[in-house]
């Protein structure tokens, strides 16, 4: 602990909504000082009909738990994702988030963010070096404090996609996302280059958008072929940290990754976007060697691994 630069809670309780508000709790220093009067949670609905690949509501309560024992809790709380949906809302309405407007104690909204019209621009680049611009919505950027609330998942481009990742994926203009991955659709994704300029390019988006404060849940995280097609994996934690990166590394030791392996989580350590070297990090609560169990990867994750890039320094130039 001594050597620590970041810290990050791993709570080990008997539901989902303890873990998350005890996660919380055991960084609470830390969270207090990034709250504002208005706050953001962003889950993740990659699928508006697959619970397991999507945050849970009882995640989103046991964050809300804690934001009502802070001193000054916010005055109000926007639940905001881009989700993929048949029909706007529908991830809402099927995971049972319409209770939270008449649960909450404090002025609570639903914000689809695929609706949003005011929007901002950075650049990525494609496979082929394009470099082309992707929408950030001005909401969540001018919004004074966001916490991704992610769900522990394996996954088909990075290994693994945690709190950074949803932050990213699910708030871009959805027309954009493909891009992301170096392609134009996405039949055209191939393996090692997707995951080279997949890391690349988040860690580009990554200058814009970091949530202020990382939630993952993983009391039960999917494995196998994620992000979507996977199969439970009940490991029965959650983390939280100020620093994205931090929880994104120790969620990933937990599901059995060495982190520094993986690209993003790299590329984050080497430019000090956040800490992900686990030797500089303290973890509070639970240690991860007593929660550790091995998620099975994704079936393509040795090609997955070859993330590194030979123009990789020129690409992050305009990110450092």
């Amino acid at each position: 602990m001594d050597n620590a630069t970041a810290r990050v809670g791993l709570a080990h309780k008997d539901s989902r909504r303890e873990n998350v508000f005890a996660a919380l709790d055991l960084v609470r220093q830390e969270v207090v000082a990034k709250l504002g009067r208005q706050v953001m949670l962003k889950p993740n609905f990659l699928s508006s009909k697959n619970q397991l690949a999507s945050t849970h509501v009882d995640a989103i309560r046991g964050a809300i738990d804690f934001l009502q024992t802070v001193p000054q809790p916010p005055a109000e709380i926007i639940v905001a994702e881009g989700g993929n949906e048949d029909y706007s809302g529908q991830a809402f309405e099927n995971f049972g988030y319409q209770a939270l407007v008449d649960e909450c104690p404090v002025a609570l909204r639903l914000v689809d963010l695929n609706q949003e019209e005011s929007w901002q621009e950075t650049t990525i680049f494609m496979i082929d070096g394009r470099e082309v611009p992707v929408r950030i919505p001005t909401l969540v950027l001018e919004c004074p404090c966001t916490i991704s609330v992610a769900v522990a998942k394996t996954h088909d481009g990075c290994v693994v996609t945690l709190a950074q990742k949803n932050m990213i994926m699910g708030t871009l203009h959805k027309e954009d996302r493909i891009k992301m991955h170096g392609y134009d659709s996405h039949s055209q994704r191939t393996l090692p280059a997707e995951a080279r300029q997949l890391n690349i390019n988040l860690m580009r988006v990554s200058r814009y958008l970091r949530p202020h404060i990382g939630v993952i849940d993983g009391t039960v995280g999917m494995q196998g072929n994620g992000p979507g097609g996977g199969y439970a994996m009940d490991l029965g934690i959650a983390v939280a940290s100020v620093d994205v990166f931090a929880a994104d590394a120790v969620m990933a030791s937990a599901m059995g990754f060495e982190p520094l392996e993986l690209g993003l989580l790299h590329y984050a350590n080497e430019l000090g976007y956040g800490t992900a070297d686990l030797e500089r990090i303290g973890v509070l609560g639970t240690p991860i060697e007593a929660v550790r169990q091995a998620f099975e990867p994704h079936g393509k994750v040795a090609l997955q691994l070859k993330w590194q890039h030979a123009r990789a320094a020129h690409l992050l130039a305009a990110a450092s």
